[in-house]
């Protein structure tokens, strides 16, 4: 069973290979060589908490090489929700009127460039270090334009429907 374990760290190790910097390799290597021998020579006579020590130092060995991983794939859909939304507010906003047209179109930009700044300082870093822009950071800056941009839109059909031109439906019943 742990040998299966180290044969799957194995497996996963070359497929994260160009989220690991040299000396992450080689420690891994050198980790799952040594737990290896270690299987081989007195593994038998180990406990079980001996085992799970073992599977735990290379857990931490392995785990933010995973998470580069994963959030690179994550990152991109992110990135393109957060464009789609953008592209989304800014095609609504151009049936407002200039006063919740403007500051709708004011939080798109700004979210814009913020991405593309972030997206460019990503970039020009190597998968084998730690995201500067994370996946989870784009979708907090995606919920944060739609929460502000409903609320101007709420805000103006609010308004509307104090003034009797919208939703206004008491009327009718």
């Amino acid at each position: 069973m742990f040998l299966l374990v180290i044969m799957n760290c194995k497996q996963l190790f070359n497929t994260y290979r160009s989220f690991a910097s040299d000396e992450e390799r080689e420690g891994i290597s050198r980790t799952l060589q040594e737990t290896e021998e270690w299987l081989y020579e007195d593994g038998d006579d180990e406990t079980e908490n001996a085992y799970a020590s073992k599977l735990q130092d290379l857990k931490m060995m392995v785990d933010p090489i995973e998470n580069r991983y994963k959030d690179e794939e994550a990152r991109a859909q992110a990135t393109r929700e957060l464009l789609n939304t953008i592209v989304e507010y800014r095609m609504h906003a151009d049936s407002l009127p200039s006063v919740d047209k403007e500051p709708i179109i004011r939080e798109c930009n700004k979210a814009e460039l913020w991405l593309r700044e972030r997206t460019q300082q990503q970039d020009s870093l190597p998968k084998n270090t730690d995201p500067v822009l994370w996946s989870n950071e784009i979708r907090h800056v995606k919920h944060n334009l739609e929460k502000i941009c409903n609320q101007i839109v709420k805000g103006r059909a609010s308004v509307q429907g104090q003034d009797g031109k919208l939703g206004d439906t008491s009327s009718h019943l």
